[in-house]
């Protein structure tokens, strides 16, 4: 069973500058990707203009370009990691201050001969399709509910002492997403590629069987329906395809005032 075509888009977020995402098609390793990067709370900009999401789902996207058949993605997750931490560094980042490091959610897998290795971490998401055309999330959204669990976290953390300010204080769009920000990489929190060494705590991996599954579906919370399951989104991506799927999806979203992200997705199709 071999991939006999790889499908891709990519479309900017009408309120950006550049698109925070990035793909990966290292056809020659079998390695396929979506990148997210999370859209920064500071207004740090490196020399050529570039923010800390463009920056940190670059570094990741590179790495998997670059690797060779024979490398195994869970390291490849690690060192990426780790070069993006040293940019941080080099440039001067706050590190310390987790809404100031720059950050990616990940979704890439392997393709091998009789197996599927991915890794993932974040709200991009990787789907698998059967041979009987029935459809399957295979990783975990983190970041879904996370401010729910940020504020039952505030309770707890005022019952037990700690000096908090106000929950009004939260009411305010910026301040939550600062604070939603701490809960990278910890418990109970959110996952994401942040330079922290908790990473790979947190890092989903896994093994899928090739044998029966006719389809891989990689795309980044842009593409997500606000009326639609995973599942289902992937079946309407089927019936019309990304291109028509993304259209669909953002006629929907500018009739309803809803915000529309940055829309990337890789399609892997198996003969």
């Amino acid at each position: 069973m071999n991939v006999t075509y790889v499908e891709h888009i990519q479309k900017k977020s009408p309120q950006k500058k550049e698109c925070e995402d990035a793909f990966v098609l290292n056809e020659q390793a079998g390695i396929y990707g979506v990148l997210d990067g999370a859209t920064p709370l500071v207004c740090f900009k490196d020399e050529a203009g570039h923010n800390g999401a463009y920056l940190a789902a670059r570094i990741f996207k590179t790495k998997m370009e670059r690797l060779k058949s024979g490398e195994e993605l869970v390291k490849a997750v690690e060192e990426a990691n780790l070069h993006l931490k040293e940019e941080m560094e080099r440039s001067a980042v706050q590190t310390e201050l987790e809404e100031e490091r720059w950050s990616t959610c990940v979704a890439v897998v392997k393709v091998m001969d009789d197996q599927i290795h991915y890794v993932q971490l974040g709200d991009s998401m990787i789907l698998v399709e059967d041979e009987n055309g029935k459809f399957k999330v295979v990783t975990i959204d983190s970041v879904k509910g996370i401010s729910e669990r940020a504020k039952q976290k505030r309770v707890e953390g005022k019952k037990a002492g700690e000096n908090l300010p106000p929950e009004s204080y939260y009411d305010l769009h910026m301040n939550k997403l600062r604070y939603n920000r701490r809960l990278a990489n910890v418990e109970g929190g959110y996952t994401v590629a942040n330079g922290m060494p908790e990473v790979m705590e947190y890092l989903d991996q896994g093994v899928i069987k090739r044998k029966g599954i006719r389809s891989l579906l990689l795309i980044s919370d842009g593409l997500f329906h606000p009326e639609l399951t995973l599942e289902e989104t992937y079946q309407r991506i089927r019936e019309v395809g990304l291109e028509g799927y993304v259209h669909e999806l953002t006629e929907h979203l500018n009739k309803h005032s809803l915000h529309i992200d940055d829309r990337t997705a890789v399609w892997i199709k198996f003969n």
